[in-house]
Order: structure tokens, then sequence, then C-alpha cells
């Protein structure tokens, strides 16, 4: 069992990295007094920050230049010199990964590659594209692990005396935890089980929010108390992710509502300032140029976005005017000025985003989030016990500080819950990480799918389709019946493992190869019904007990469903030792 000295966090968000840790210490058992250190002087950082960018630039060989705050000063610098190198600037990649084709379509930055899906240790179905943001990823946690261990080592401990977590949003499928597992591996963190936690961005802000101050009104206990009621709406740069919790009578946190999210954080409004309002005011031809010619100016341009829209509000009666840097001026030139001006009321120095524009700008991240705040505050009504304890909505993440975001859901919400802003939302989700590395405080999750594995049952005749016949030494089976190990909704304690011997159909079979899959239906009778996808593919191997009777050559597979990933094992019921088990989860589910 692995003792651990150090408990370290690492939160990969899509506009920004950061890493924490604590140690293990009398002082910080209590979750109140637990000290925690942060990582704020990164290179290049223009103010003191907790966090830096997740940025890389890149050679054209694909070699790191620079990460972070560094490789952006670089860019905007040094950019046209950088550019002739055939050098690259990524930022914001991390929604890239597995995205939808719909959202990938709206953020490509590189031509179609027809290449046939490849497999990595993890994940079977990588596409291309995923392979690149992979890549990505693993760089920036190596630089960020980097920088961490110097901190820890220097300060007397060894690498092999610290448990990891990193954060992962509500909304990913096991299939991009899969992609993290990977990541991690390949950045050279440990690969030994429980060295590596991963960690759902919700619910490490709710170990954050639980110690951080928030009450539930006048009249309600404190997070931590036993019977406490919450819901957790993180939002970030890439996602706003929910969970919803209730203490049970040790104050441990029950989850009661589902894990949602959807990819509509704050960074998908820069991404629409640039894609549709600049594109509009400079043209499309004059934009590709900028983007390509001179994207530091461009750089420049977002940033004064990034820095107005913290301020606008639901009330918004002014403009924001973003000044034009003297590289796009120089592109717009004389004829892109004029036009300008007709669009502007005669100015032509800056983009006006008038107020009308702004609504309309954040209301296609904020009234999703406002739809998800809702169903989830349904669940927990329609399940609510004691009236007189309150339902709470804790905000946190970055974007949680937009006095827009904030005043919507005040507005929608007032009167069926108690709205709190935890202090320094912004860090939620990495210290309380921390906290989740210390000490799990979750007891128990909801499944957010029934799952279960493709099985040879006994064919029933009239009822199984006589395509799913399979002819077997045991009589006649169906090749597609639905083996439940899980239901969706159902509450799975994190620690709880649910089990099912298997046997091999066939007597020179040396390996059993099944499939798990998915569902919201709750009792799916065959892997291909409507609504049912594979989630994993999973291989054991037979060899240690093929000189035995093939009925003796029975497998107890064992799934667990309460922790942040699925998780599988398998042990070999004649000699009873752990056996072989590759899983690969699949990118179409």
């Amino acid at each position: 069992m692995f003792d651990a000295r150090v408990f370290a966090a690492v939160d990969i968000g899509t506009h920004a990295i950061g890493g924490a840790w604590t140690t293990a210490a009398p002082n910080n058992e209590s979750p109140e007094s637990r000290e925690i250190h942060f990582f704020n002087s990164w290179e290049s950082q223009p103010d003191p920050t907790v966090k830096n960018l997740s940025a890389l630039l890149l050679s054209a060989e694909g070699e790191l230049i620079a990460w972070g705050f560094e490789a952006r000063r670089m860019w905007l610098t040094q950019g046209m010199a950088l550019r002739t190198l055939g050098a690259r600037y990524y930022h914001g990649f991390k929604m890239d990964l597995g995205a939808l084709q719909e959202h990938a379509n709206q953020a490509a930055t590189t031509e179609h590659d027809p290449s046939e899906p490849e497999e990595t240790d993890n994940a079977r179905g990588v596409s291309p594209r995923d392979l690149l943001t992979t890549k990505l990823l693993t760089m920036l946690l190596r630089e960020v692990v980097k920088t961490m261990l110097h901190q820890i080592v220097s300060s007397g401990y060894d690498e092999d005396d610290i448990r990891w977590v990193l954060t992962v949003p509500a909304c990913f499928s096991d299939y991009q935890k899969a992609i993290y597992r990977d990541v991690i591996k390949n950045a050279g963190l440990p690969g030994e089980d429980g060295r590596v936690l991963l960690s759902l961005e919700p619910e490490a802000a709710a170990h954050y929010a639980r110690v951080s101050g928030p009450r539930q009104g006048d009249a309600g206990p404190p997070l931590m108390a036993p019977g406490a009621r919450f819901m957790v709406v993180d939002c970030g740069g890439g996602t706003v992710d929910l969970t919803a919790y209730q203490n049970d009578s040790d104050g441990k946190m029950i989850e009661i509502g589902r894990s949602l999210g959807d990819r509509l954080g704050s960074d998908f409004l820069n991404r629409r300032v640039e894609s549709e309002y600049l594109t509009e005011a400079f043209g499309k031809d004059v934009m590709e140029g900028i983007r390509t010619e001179c994207p530091d100016a461009l750089l420049h341009m977002l940033d004064q976005w990034e820095r107005a829209k913290v301020s606008v509000r639901i009330d918004q009666e002014e403009n924001i005017n973003l000044l034009i840097p003297t590289g796009i001026d120089r592109k717009l030139g004389a004829v892109g000025r004029r036009r300008l001006a007709r669009r502007q009321s005669k100015v032509d120095d800056a983009i006006v985003l008038t107020p009308a524009q702004l609504h309309a700008l954040f209301d296609t991240v904020v009234s999703g989030t406002l739809d998800l705040i809702e169903t989830q505050l349904s669940e927990m009504e329609s399940a609510q016990g004691a009236a007189d304890v309150p339902n709470v909505i804790v905000l946190a993440g970055g974007f949680s500080n937009s006095p827009y975001l904030q005043q919507a859901i005040k507005e929608r919400f007032t009167g069926r819950a108690t709205i709190v802003v935890p202090p320094n939302p912004d860090i939620a989700v990495l210290a309380g990480a921390v906290h989740f590395c210390y000490d799990p405080q979750t007891r128990a999750r909801r499944s957010r799918f029934t799952y279960g594995i493709d099985t040879a049952m006994s064919f029933e005749e009239g009822v199984d389709p006589e395509s799913s016949r399979l002819r077997t030494p045991d009589g006649d089976r169906c090749s597609e019946r639905f083996n439940i190990f899980a239901t969706a909704g159902q509450s799975v304690p994190t620690d709880a493992e649910v089990s099912h011997v298997i046997f091999p159909i066939f007597d020179k079979q040396k390996r059993i190869t099944f499939s798990v899959y998915a569902t919201k239906n709750v009792e799916p009778r065959y892997v291909t019904d409507d609504g049912c996808d594979e989630l994993a593919e999973i291989t054991i191997d037979l060899s240690p007990v093929m000189r035995f009777d093939r009925a003796e050559r029975g497998v107890r597979t064992f799934m667990k469903f309460g922790e942040t990933e699925v998780k599988v094992r398998s042990v070999l019921v004649q000699g009873g030792g752990e056996a072989a088990t590759r899983v690969r989860f699949h990118s179409n589910y």
C-alpha cells in the first residue's frame, strides 16, 4: 500500500494550467487548517498568478521552444521570425480532445487528415487530431510537473513520496479520460495504481467550497455539516460542469444529481469574437491575412477582449472598444478603414462591440449554463427530503467571476436556491484537487449510464433474434445479450466493485475478448439496442490456465463505477491470480 507524504494536484485548464501541493502532517489532517502551496511565479507572467497559460510554442520539427506566458511573449515579440522558421503557437487546445465533429469544425486550425485511427495504450480509434492534442497535453503536463518537482524536491521530499491528482471536466467521456491516462504515462508520472488519481473538476471544486466558508444562508448549516445539500457549478475556460451532493451523517458527500457538463466555457466567447465579430468587421480575406501574417497583433486584440469581458453586465449600456493594433491597421488599409467607419458610426481605429452584440455573445454560453443548472436543480428538488434544508448553488471557476453570469443565475434561481461564490473561485478546482488527493470526501456517486458487457447467454426460442444465435459445445447461445453491471442513476459507493464470472466458449480459446457497453436505458436486453454505445474493448489472457478443462478456466471480472474512471480487473478463478487484462476505451463513445 502506497503511503504518500506529499499530495500534488495539477489542474489542466483550457485557458490556464496550475499546480499545488501539501504534505502529510498533523496540522494538515483537518481540511480547514490544511496548508496548500501554490506556484505563483512563472516566467514572463504579466502579474502574479497561481496559473500559467496553457500555451506551447513548438518548432517546425515539433520540439518545444517555450511554454506558458513565455511562449506567448516570444510569439508576440518574435512572431515574424519564428513563423519564417515554421514555428507554431498552440493555446486552448484541451477541448479539441475527442471533440464532436460540429465542435471541431468551429475551431479547426489544421487540414483534415484522412489517416486511419490508431490505438494507444488506453484508447482505440484515436484520430490524428486527438494524437496531436495528446502530444500537446503531454508536453504541457511534463513542464508543469517539472516545475512542481523542483519545488517539492527542494523542500526535502522525493518523487516517490508523491501522490498526484489531475482534474478532468465532468463532461469528458471515458475515452477522453483514457487519453488522459496516456498523457500521464507519457509525461513520466507513476503508473502504479493509486499513485495518480483523476478528479472531476466540479467535484474538486466541491472539496474547496466545503472548507472555504460559504454557508447556506443564515438558517442553513455549513457545507461540511451532515445533511447539507449543494450543487457546484464549475465555470471554466472550456466547459461548464455541474455536480450535486448531500452530506451523509458523517459529513461525507453523496452525489444526488448527475454529472452534467457542456462546452460552454468562457474560451468560446473568445473564439466567437475572433471567428464572427472580428471576421465580419475586417472581412474574411483580410482576417485570413491577419491570422497568417500578424497573429501576434490578433493576440493583442483578443487580450483586450479578455480583460474587458470580466466587467460585462446584464444591464450593460456602454460599448466596448477593442483598439486595432498597427499591424492589423496596415492590413486594413484605407479601404478597410472606410468600411469600418461606415459600419461603426465613423469609428475606424477600434472594433466596437455594442450592448446588443455583447448580450448575444454572452447568451451563447450563459443560456446553456442556466439550462444545465435548471436540470440539476429540478432533480435536487424532486428528491429533496427535509424542506428546512435549503438547496445551495456554489459557483466556482474563473468564469464564475463574470458579473453577467452571476446576475443571470441570481435572476433565474433566487427563491429556489441560495447562490454563493466562495473566495477566489478561480482557484477552487486546483485547491480542491489537493484536498481530494489528501482525503477524498466523496462516499458515493451516481452512475451516469447503465454499464454492462456483451455475453453469450442461453438462446431463448421465439425471443432472441435468429441472427444472434451462436452454436457452442454447451448449446445455442445469444451472442448479443447485455449483461448489466451497473444501472443508470444507481448510487454506487466509491469503493464498490461489481464482479461476474466469465467462461470461454470454445475449448481452444486462449483469450476472452468482449466489449463494455453504456446506455441510458435502465433495462437493456441486447447490446445492439438503440442508444447502446461501445465503451471499451477488454481482452483477458487465458494462457496460465489453458492446461485446465474449459469449465475450470473461469475469470472473475471486477468493475468499479464509483470512481472518476471506469476501472476493470480480472482474477483467474483457478489459481486465484490476477489475469493480464487489456482495456482500450473507444473514441466512438
